[in-house]
């Protein structure tokens, strides 16, 4: 065993090993947080940064509750349960988030988890939010009613989930690096044929695009980009025919805006759909370049990202009112003349400006769809 502030028994060792080597995607996330024997805790916690354990809890675990035990903690950052609880109350979310990953471990991974864990068939594929919402008040024995913050911190024995890094725009930071992380390790799963079929879907709900960009971009901007004919590049079907005619050019998606709300009222969590949309516009249709706008009720940041600029790392600014006019303002101001703008927002504005010349398409995270300009695309959140 080693000594210090972070320190990891051996047991903890080998069950970190068999999870990398039996499952891949689990163990390659696991080596990514730092290990800690935590004797205050009851049974263990991650805070996104560090997984800590009681070593005398975990030591009487058999070695399959072990690696159970370990693969939970990584599935409330494969969830994103650390950034997601906002301002609801800890231990009821932390409730909640063990019954939606627990059964998904059991029947979907075949996992063995520490006895007297929290699993129930009438949250099978829930949210962690409406599981939360549907969540009765605890009891004691007699059927009495306990306030949740008289629970412990890792009732349901299968260990807490911690807030992450404040929410001051590193938590979005923190929230793409994981994004990253677990999409790699997921590919490194699959290619190795260690993906456990239930997770497959998970993971496509919670880090692939919302959005199918390269059918509903192609098809927004052949119905409202103006294609012409040149005389400068011949079409070469037909030189051989002695014919010299005009080709087709499109000047769709030499430079586009995307522009970010980033008012009071949009969440991390929308504003970490908002950069995974980004960076799948970028890998899906390969613009000349992308200006990115973020703006509440003015432009606060101004980044132009190309394809090389993947992995992108964004660190929002604002959160004041929404006012959509600065971005047709300042698109106009810098003569950035793009061929469409693609506005990620809930569409809450107090003001919607003049409708600019190019084509706008609204990405919204809400039902909202009676706009004064522009098409309406939603995204579920």
């Amino acid at each position: 065993m080693t000594t210090g502030a972070k320190t990891m028994s051996n047991s903890f060792t080998k069950a970190r090993s068999r999870l990398l080597l039996d499952n891949p995607f689990f163990g390659t996330l696991a080596l990514k947080l730092l290990p800690k024997e935590d004797p205050s805790q009851p049974t263990g916690y991650t805070d996104g940064k560090v997984l800590g354990y009681n070593p005398k809890w975990f030591e009487k675990l058999s070695s399959q509750q072990q690696v159970g035990f370990i693969a939970h903690e990584i599935m409330h950052i494969v969830y994103m349960h650390i950034f997601r609880r906002e301002q609801r109350h800890a231990k009821k979310w932390n409730v909640a988030a063990d019954y939606v990953i627990n059964y998904n471990l059991v029947h979907d991974c075949k996992m063995v988890l520490p006895d007297g864990v929290l699993i129930d068939e009438q949250y099978k594929g829930m949210t962690t939010e409406h599981v939360y919402n549907l969540l009765p008040e605890p009891e004691d024995d007699d059927g009495n009613s306990i306030p949740w913050d008289d629970l412990p911190e890792d009732f349901g024995g299968s260990g807490a989930v911690r807030d992450g890094t404040p929410s001051n725009g590193s938590s979005t930071k923190e929230q793409q690096k994981w994004t990253i992380d677990i999409n790699q390790a997921y590919e490194a799963a699959k290619m190795a044929g260690k993906l456990p079929g239930g997770l497959s879907k998970v993971i496509d709900e919670i880090v692939k695009p919302k959005v199918n960009w390269k059918a509903v971009l192609t098809k927004f901007l052949t119905s409202t980009a103006k294609n012409d004919y040149s005389w400068v590049k011949p079409n070469r079907r037909f030189l051989g025919q002695d014919m010299y005619l005009p080709s087709l050019y499109s000047e769709r998606l030499e430079s586009i805006v995307v522009a970010v709300d980033t008012s009071g009222s949009i969440t991390d969590e929308e504003l970490q759909i908002f950069a995974s949309e980004t960076s799948a516009i970028l890998a899906s249709m390969d613009p000349e370049k992308i200006e990115f706008l973020q703006c509440d009720t003015e432009i606060n940041q101004h980044d132009t990202y190309t394809r090389e600029s993947l992995p992108l790392k964004v660190e929002f600014k604002g959160r004041g009112g929404t006012d959509f006019a600065p971005v047709w303002e300042y698109i106009e101001e810098n003569h950035l003349n793009p061929k469409a703008c693609i506005y990620l927002t809930d569409l809450y504005p107090c003001d919607w400006g003049e409708q600019p010349s190019y084509p706008v398409l609204w990405i919204s995270t809400t039902d909202v769809d009676d706009v004064p300009f522009g098409e309406v695309t939603r995204i579920q959140v």
